[in-house]
């Protein structure tokens, strides 16, 4: 038996393959990405599905449960469209603080935005 041949074996053998289906030009993104920090394209993405099941329960799972009423309400108040309900992450106001939403970004870093109350 030749090195690639064993080498396929091996791989057959003790690992499982998921093909990953994206959007054109999100490959180039991820790869720029894991260029930068000195990975593998496969080391990154199974390193964020590993953070997402650290604690036993997807992240994303929880998110597909939805808002609460509270937080429905201030989601509509604050004008924000459906379509991005997926990516949020946390919500919260305070009259010091003013409005905060952290969201995920498509690649995968948590951002806070504020927006400062103005009163009339």
């Amino acid at each position: 038996m030749d090195r690639t041949a064993y080498k396929n074996r091996h791989i057959k053998e003790q690992y499982d393959r998921i093909n990953l289906v994206i959007p054109k030009g999100e490959k180039d993104r991820i790869k720029k990405i894991c260029s930068e920090i000195g990975a593998s394209v496969n080391e990154y993405l199974y390193k964020l599905v590993c953070n997402d099941l650290a604690d036993g329960a997807s992240r994303m799972a929880e998110k597909k449960q939805g808002f609460n009423v509270e937080q429905e309400r201030m989601l509509e108040k604050w004008q924000v469209p459906r379509k991005y309900y997926d990516m949020i992450e946390g919500l919260s106001y305070t009259k010091d603080e003013g409005y905060c939403l952290c969201y995920i970004s498509p690649i995968h870093h948590c951002r806070r935005l504020s927006l400062p109350i103005t009163y009339p």
